[in-house]
């Protein structure tokens, strides 16, 4: 088996000049090409300008749960964490507890410290005939809006936990306010 001279290896190597060649042709093909023509090929659901009214829009009816801190409670960590630490068995923030955490709720003008007495309200108040209001799209009457406001400091569980407690008394249209 004859040596491979220089020359032969010389020959072997790639000339990458033409794949640059290429690219840049590339990358002024789609530079120069008017992108709005492409855009308006393709289907977009967006939806139509109404248009700006002179008129304001009525309000709506709405029902306000807001949830309330009382006490913020503290975080008990597993043993050999604490608080800014990294469990390894997961790569997330170590995990707690809150004891003493407690939250009140107030729906409408009525305030309870009780989620089970906060959900007979709600409750009441969806049974009552004056809660039914006009729906704007249909003109059918519906349950009115039922917004949950979280007020800083109040924990994800509360909100899901008011959330649930206006679902469960019939509530559908329901919202979230505050933060």
């Amino acid at each position: 088996m004859p040596d491979r001279t220089a020359a032969d290896l010389a020959e072997a190597k790639s000339d990458p000049t033409p794949m640059i060649d290429v690219v840049f042709l590339m990358i002024v093909f789609f530079v120069c090409l008017d992108f709005r023509v492409l855009e308006a090929k393709l289907p977009a659901y967006l939806p139509k300008d109404a248009g700006s009214r002179h008129s304001p829009a009525p309000p709506q009816p709405q029902l306000v749960v807001r949830v309330h801190v009382d006490r913020p409670g503290t975080a008990v960590f597993r043993h050999g964490f604490g608080a800014g630490t990294i469990d390894p068995a997961t790569g997330r923030p170590a995990r707690y507890t809150l004891t003493g955490h407690t939250a009140r709720w107030e729906v409408g003008p009525r305030r309870f410290t009780d989620p089970a007495a906060a959900r007979r309200e709600l409750e009441r108040i969806a049974a009552d005939p004056d809660s039914m209001v006009p729906d704007p799209r249909t003109g059918t009457r519906q349950l009115l809006r039922c917004v949950v406001e979280a007020t800083p400091g109040v924990r994800y569980a509360d909100v899901a936990a008011a959330t649930d407690a206006c679902h469960a008394a019939g509530f559908r249209d329901i919202t979230f306010a505050g933060g």
